[in-house]
């Protein structure tokens, strides 16, 4: 446990404690735990271009905490994000921060001979990690997450002027792309750290620069209802925000720590109302069937909730996983693993373990036999052509990519995709 970022560690009613350092506070609600944290770590600092954030130092980087004025005023420290999005946030969660060597990466895409339509995606790796605790969730499995335990939930990075300087780089391609933030992590859940390591939001870093010019675009993916640093800003075309949604008793049991899928809908329908194009990936499609619930019930909830929205785009997958052993990386988290076993086969090209090929193309059917295709355009992700083929689905675009058929060629590995393209 010495990641210092679990709840025990959150503030909690009944509690107060003297701060002292560069300046002395009296806070009340203050963690039972934080005179022994403090002592523990041999210090605390005051951030000195944001005197009002408190940083508690480690041997290994800073952590940023908690907004003094915040508390005081409120009563209660701030949040990453909320449960719904007319309450005020309760509980915040600090984050190591560190030093990265690379901030924009391509996705390796699939094999050349494989039959998955995928692409070498361009990813803005701004944090690393990710504080929701979702079961299916692939970083479990990775190097890097296996023995960083507190960096699974979430490490910000202080050499940020670095990822801007190659955000400027990366836009003067003149081939068109998509640049995607959080795929490899939330993309907004990390908005208000960025704001106290570096005195602005990362919206408010990235969304001018996109502003700017006419030919790239940005895409925030992300299951957090933080919105209101990116509401501060004039809306524009050029940034796309998409949520990960997905039945609401999915959402409970196996989407944990995240707000309620009817609490993103309910920020997506605030970004949509102020001018922001927004996007949703229904994914992953679960076959569950319990308390009185099927997954058709609930997908079908889900699936008119995005038809009153009206996305531009919808990208559905299923359940999947690239190794047996992210069940075992669940348990070991402390989180449900219950859900693999649905989990039956490879897809014909061996890329990902994945439902019953049946059932899986009868989820896809039903998803988009309810879907308003005459406003919304559907695409799957990270599935075999055979799929495509056996729900009827012409390629179109997907989630990663700019809208249309004509892909870049820095971006394909595989042709494949050709075969369902109209």
């Amino acid at each position: 446990m010495c990641a210092r970022c679990c709840a025990c560690y959150l503030p909690r009613e009944g509690a107060s404690g003297d701060l002292g350092g560069s300046g002395a506070f009296r806070l009340t609600k203050v963690a039972r735990n934080l005179r022994f944290m403090l002592a523990e770590w041999g210090a605390l600092g005051i951030l000195a271009k944001r005197p009002s954030v408190i940083v508690l130092p480690r041997k290994e980087g800073r952590v940023a905490f908690i907004p003094i004025d915040e508390i005081v005023e409120n009563g209660f420290a701030p949040a990453i994000e909320g449960p719904n999005l007319d309450e005020p946030p309760k509980r915040p969660i600090p984050f190591p921060v560190s030093n990265r060597g690379k901030f924009i990466k391509q996705f390796s895409g699939p094999g050349v001979d494989s039959g998955v339509v995928c692409f070498k995606f361009w990813q803005l790796v701004h944090a690393s990690g990710c504080p929701f605790r979702c079961a299916y969730c692939f970083l479990q499995t990775t190097t890097f997450f296996r023995f960083n335990k507190k960096a699974l939930m979430g490490l910000i990075y202080s050499n940020w002027q670095q990822l801007i300087s190659e955000v400027k780089d990366w836009l003067s391609s003149p081939v068109p792309r998509m640049l995607i933030v959080g795929e490899l992590q939330d993309g907004l859940a990390f908005d208000s750290a960025y704001e106290s390591v570096t005195g602005k939001p990362l919206t408010h870093h990235l969304i001018p620069l996109f502003a700017s010019q006419d030919r790239h675009r940005l895409v925030f993916l992300t299951k957090s209802t933080l919105i209101k640093h990116a509401l501060e800003l004039e809306p524009n075309r050029q940034v796309v925000f998409s949520w990960s949604v997905n039945a609401e008793l999915p959402g409970r049991k196996w989407e944990l720590g995240t707000p309620s899928p009817s609490s993103r809908f309910a920020a997506a329908a605030k970004m949509k109302a102020a001018g922001w194009p927004i996007r949703f990936r229904l994914d992953p499609m679960i076959p569950y069937s319990e308390a009185g619930e099927s997954w058709r019930d609930g997908y079908a909830e889900a699936i008119d909730r995005i038809n009153m929205l009206a996305p531009e785009m919808v990208t559905i997958g299923s359940l999947r996983a690239s190794t047996r052993g992210l069940a075992t990386a669940a348990e070991k988290n402390g989180r449900p693993n219950d859900l693999f076993g649905y989990l039956s086969e490879k897809d014909p090209s061996g890329f990902k373990y994945r439902l019953p090929f049946d059932q899986q193309v009868e989820m896809f059917r039903f998803a988009l036999e309810r879907l308003d295709r005459s406003k919304i355009t559907p695409a799957l992700c990270k599935e075999d052509v055979t799929v495509w083929e056996a729900v009827g689905l012409k390629f179109q675009g997907c989630h990663c990519l700019l809208a249309g058929t004509d892909v870049p060629d820095e971006l394909v590995t595989t042709r494949s995709f050709r075969s369902v393209v109209d």
